[in-house]
């Protein structure tokens, strides 16, 4: 076994947003092979395995049907070149963790990019 840590960033929590994110850190032990599973007897049940692997298959299923409707329907996925009001959010979310405040943030974004907050 080998011991991993890991960490991140709440910014929602129960079903909120926080007032300012908060960060959390652990560690576990984690296995490094299928003998050392085997050894500790931690090996899933057949039920387990069938259950995962359905579940894995229905996810990628359903990711497939979700952007076949989108395509269908003619929704285009936001990106930096066709979306004015994300370029705009990213500015903004750049100047804020620069440390200015939301208000100078918001009216430097839309200065610098030439461009209008959507209401």
């Amino acid at each position: 076994m080998k011991t991993q840590k890991f960490d991140g960033t709440m910014e929602n929590a129960y079903s909120k947003p926080l007032p300012q994110p908060i960060k959390f850190s652990g560690e576990y032990d984690a296995f490094e092979n299928i003998t050392e599973v085997r050894e500790k007897n931690e090996v899933p049940s057949d039920k387990e395995i069938v259950d995962f692997v359905n579940n894995k298959r229905k996810a990628n299923a359903r990711q497939k049907s979700m952007q076949a409707a989108l395509d269908a329907a003619g929704v285009v996925k936001p990106t930096l070149e066709n979306d004015e009001q994300l370029r705009l959010r990213k500015m903004f979310d750049i100047l804020v963790a620069n440390g200015a405040s939301e208000d100078e943030a918001k009216a430097n974004a839309a200065a610098v990019l030439n461009l209008t907050w959507a209401e």
